[in-house]
């Protein structure tokens, strides 16, 4: 049986509107039951236990089919317990847990697949330490089988990407069985009769007439392109994983999973006394006593010594020869030193064989005029010979301390002032720091010192000495590093920290627990419960480097963040 091209077409048209009524809209809430912004508020965004103690702290996150992934930490820093034997009882039933990773432990309770409540108690030992935490949680039901389903005119409201992306399907569908429609070809001339088929033998169908799959191809096709175009699987969203986030009143949510990766640690607030500190803008310099300059007493032409000119970072021994200097003339100058060797010779040759004479007369002339005429020919020669190295010497350049080669200004071949050094040497393990102290304060009695770099680290200083004359409005202090850190350079800008002796009462925390909120002001972050940090604004003062006082804003026993806490700081 034989397809028309038209009732093909009339077909693929009625199957693409069978499939466009039959397929069902993606449900939608009706009025009154939309929570997408009750449960955006929420923290938990997974059915969680939780349970405490003053050594453990315990979070089990429950998954499918009743497994339940627990993280174990230390109460008092939050610091994860590998190596753990966990017992977990609900109800008759108890299992074991088993390490999946480190710190990560899985148990598998088949009750837990149900929705209901639960209570769950959990045995702990972790080497010399056990203890028995118990904790609940509610597994809730699935979603109802049948949602409020809105029209067609609502769903398309609401989905029309959706609706024209399948209409535009359909049309090309429709255009693409449009052009691959058969051509019926022109009839050819034949002189002989055409036999009638034989029963036996089916016709053939010819090169221009199509077949009855043919036909039926490409309209099937558009009706199971238009299908999958208005199905609502491709336009339902995929589960996302729980991310940290910032809830409405100001807290944020930081899963176990997502501290483990962040290196979250915590430690409790205790009361104490310590000296606040000042900080002052510094700068690294060289010592005094252990760095030189190396420069050429005029102006000439730079030589290379017998090892060539030192590199930067090159060790020095102090009197080795670091280049040599060749004096640069004009030519007006030149002439002026030919001219004046020229002349010492002349009066050089004058002299001596005056000399000469004298000295073959002795016994007619006094002893007196020999001696003369033999200093003034003494003289002369000591006058040509310095006058003779300005014009073809050159001047070498000595290190006068032992040390590292710190600058190097000059290259072979170069004419160099003698306003401007060649070479700085300085001794890498002896090392200042300047400061300027703007505070009257920082210019009385200091009961300690440290240096803050600008990677973090620190180091101890030792004061040196004060200056009696101001500058830029400012004392300047002086101040030595007993024990330089490596990699530090002359002329890195650092943070001078003065200790005075003025003892206050508050709570010290290393100075990474104190961030700055987005609105400014400092705050520290409490671990209020194992996936909750509260934001305190605090009032705090540098002691040194590392550490700082917190003198309002913390109540002792508070479990505050010491590490990480700028990156909890930045989650939206």
């Amino acid at each position: 049986m034989r397809i028309s091209r038209r009732v093909a077409l009339k077909l693929a048209l009625a199957l693409a509107l069978v499939a466009v009524v039959l397929t069902p809209p993606a449900a939608h809430a009706g009025p009154g039951h939309d929570h997408g912004e009750e449960a955006a508020a929420q923290a938990n965004a997974m059915p969680r236990v939780v349970a405490d103690s003053d050594l453990f702290e315990l979070v089990g996150i429950l998954g499918e089919g009743g497994t339940l992934t627990i993280y174990l930490d230390r109460t008092a820093t939050n610091e994860p317990v590998d190596g753990a034997e966990i017992e977990v009882m609900l109800g008759d039933a108890q299992a074991k847990a088993e390490r999946i990773g480190p710190a990560v432990y899985r148990v598998r309770l088949p009750a837990l697949a149900k929705p209901g409540h639960f209570d769950l108690t959990f045995s702990l030992t972790a080497g010399t330490d056990s203890d028995l935490l118990a904790g609940s949680f509610e597994v809730p039901a699935p979603p109802e089988e049948g949602a409020v389903r809105h029209g067609w005119l609502d769903a398309l409201t609401e989905a029309p990407l959706l609706w024209v992306g399948g209409v535009g399907l359909f049309v090309a569908g429709l255009l693409l069985g449009y052009v691959a429609r058969p051509r019926t070809l022109p009839p050819m001339v034949e002189t002989d009769p055409i036999p009638a088929p034989s029963a036996a033998i089916p016709p053939r169908v010819g090169a221009g007439e199509p077949t009855p799959i043919r036909r039926v191809a490409a309209p099937t096709a558009v009706a199971l392109l238009t299908l999958l175009a208005v199905s609502p699987a491709w336009s339902q969203p995929a589960p996302a994983p729980e991310p940290p986030r910032r809830l409405p009143d100001g807290a944020v949510f930081v899963p176990k999973p997502t501290q483990r990766l962040l290196e979250v640690r915590t430690q409790r607030a205790e009361l104490g006394r310590a000296d606040t500190a000042i900080q002052l803008v510094g700068t690294i310099v060289p010592d005094p006593n252990a760095s030189g300059r190396v420069q050429a007493s005029q102006a000439g032409r730079l030589e290379p010594g017998e090892g060539g000119l030192p590199v930067l970072g090159q060790r020095v021994e102090r009197g080795q020869v670091l280049a040599y200097v060749t004096p640069a003339y004009s030519i007006s100058e030149r002439g002026t030193l030919q001219q004046s060797i020229a002349e010492l010779d002349q009066q050089i040759g004058i002299a001596e064989a005056r000399a000469n004479r004298l000295a073959g007369l002795r016994g007619s002339v006094s002893d007196r005029e020999i001696q003369e005429a033999r200093q003034e020919l003494a003289g002369l020669r000591q006058r040509r010979a310095a006058v003779a190295p300005s014009l073809s010497g050159r001047e070498p350049l000595i290190a006068p301390v032992s040390g590292v080669v710190s600058t190097v200004r000059g290259a072979i071949g170069g004419i160099v002032d003698n306003q401007q050094p060649v070479f700085e040497i300085v001794d890498p393990t002896r090392l200042w720091v300047e400061a300027l102290a703007f505070d009257r304060t920082a210019q009385g009695t200091v009961s300690g010192a440290s240096v803050l770099l600008p990677d973090g680290r620190t180091a101890p200083l030792e004061l040196v000495g004060r200056g009696l004359s101001v500058r830029q409005g400012a004392v300047p202090l002086n101040f030595r590093l007993p024990s330089p850190p490596e990699g530090i350079s002359v002329g890195t800008p650092v943070t001078v920290l003065l200790r005075l002796p003025r003892p206050q009462e508050g709570i010290v925390l290393p100075a990474d627990a104190v961030v700055r909120s987005a609105e400014g002001p400092p705050v520290v972050y409490a671990h209020a419960a194992p996936e909750r940090f509260v934001p305190l604004q605090v009032r705090a003062e540098p002691i040194d480097g590392a550490r700082v006082l917190v003198t309002a804003g913390v109540e002792p026993g508070t479990r505050v963040v010491t590490r990480a806490a700028g990156m909890i700081a930045q989650v939206r």
